[in-house]
């Protein structure tokens, strides 16, 4: 049963982000960022590094569903942090740290501002849909 799907970002770091698109998802009792179309175009080397997977701008452009990850959710721990203002999210997991963003990190105070409240409004709905699960 999808309990929850969103478009979101996949960051390299809070601090160096290198966003990637894709989808994140929270299914059957499982969190799980499958890449889409648009992650093509971002900079990739740093996804390929941590998956050791090579080309993924190619395996994307011929169609391939490529997960960064995917975990039960009694494997993982999902925190919001301070700093995120509500529209980030860190899945921790025993081999690595995940953080998603659930707008595109871009600068500026106009378009930070507004990103934060739709990431607020996010962040709360997978709260909720977490808690639902006892995650």
């Amino acid at each position: 049963m999808n309990i929850r799907a969103d478009q979101a970002w996949l960051l390299q770091s809070r601090f160096n982000p290198s966003p990637i698109s894709g989808a994140l998802t929270l299914d059957d009792g499982r969190i799980t960022f499958t890449l889409d179309e648009q992650a093509a175009d971002a900079p990739l080397g740093w996804l390929e590094k941590e998956l050791e997977i090579e080309d993924l701008e190619a395996k994307l452009g011929a169609g391939e569903e490529v997960v960064a990850f995917d975990y039960d959710l009694a494997d993982c721990a999902v925190t919001w942090p301070i700093t995120g203002g509500g529209a980030m999210m860190i899945v921790r997991t025993p081999s690595r740290k995940w953080v998603v963003s659930y707008d595109y990190p871009s600068g500026g105070p106009v378009h930070g501002t507004l990103a934060l409240v739709g990431g607020r409004k996010k962040a709360k709905e997978w709260k909720k849909a977490l808690a639902e699960l006892d995650a």
